[in-house]
């Protein structure tokens, strides 16, 4: 499993963004509620990565607490987007202390799938999306890797894993997943990727088709060569 802890029956995930939101000293100025977005769907790709669903979130406010509801409608919006009626959000706010800076951190709990399990090598791999960062994500949204259809081709069998690059960049998930593999792609594969605006797809190769039509944007086969 990728970032990702089997406690008991559960799958824990979680993911954090300091310095991003809506106050005057942070690096980079986004909506809170964006911002939420952004560190939930990181932390729900990893439970998909994982075979797992949502069942528990805990949400870690350290921005006070005219952030939580800002907060809570991100984490949301995750659900919204996947049809999912959203788990309760329990957790606590940092209101003793004043911050400068926004942050919060995000956990899911999440139970298994029983799912058709693949090795990794019988599986056609895709990227989905551009490695972009900071400012790079509010200006260009629509590269990011959405997770709408990432969902629904994973809930349709059409995606069999999904894997996604973060902010060490592509370069670290291909060793990861491949080995001593050689692997090529037409995108910067040192560069973050942020909050994973680039998700490596695993796909059937009979299903490649039907993933095209899902990802018409910014969806590139990976060529794969032993050293």
């Amino acid at each position: 499993m990728r970032n990702a802890i089997q406690i008991g029956r559960l799958i824990a995930t979680s993911d954090n963004a300091a310095a991003i939101g809506e106050k005057p000293q942070d690096v980079v100025s986004a909506p809170d509620k964006l911002t939420a977005y952004l560190t939930a769907r990181v932390t729900f790709i990893e439970q998909l990565a994982a075979n797992a669903l949502p069942s528990h979130i805990i949400l870690a406010n350290f921005s006070g607490d005219a952030a939580w509801a800002r907060y809570v409608a991100g984490i949301q919006q995750v659900f919204a987007e996947t049809g999912l009626n959203c788990p309760q959000i329990d957790g606590s706010t940092e209101s003793n202390m004043p911050t400068l800076q926004s942050g919060l951190s995000i956990t899911m709990l999440g139970e298994q799938q029983t799912r058709t399990a693949t090795e990794y090598e019988q599986l056609s791999w895709y990227t989905y999306g551009l490695p972009l960062v900071g400012n790079e994500i509010l200006a260009q949204p629509e590269d990011v890797a959405q997770l709408q259809p990432i969902f629904e081709a994973w809930k349709e069998g059409i995606v069999q894993q999904v894997w996604p690059v973060g902010s060490k960049g592509l370069q670290v998930e291909f060793t990861r997943l491949f080995g001593e593999q050689q692997v090529k792609s037409s995108l910067d594969i040192e560069k973050s990727a942020g909050p994973c605006a680039v998700v490596l797809l695993g796909i059937q190769p009979e299903k490649e088709q039907l993933a095209q039509k899902k990802f018409p944007r910014n969806f590139e086969k990976l060529r794969k060569t032993a050293l």
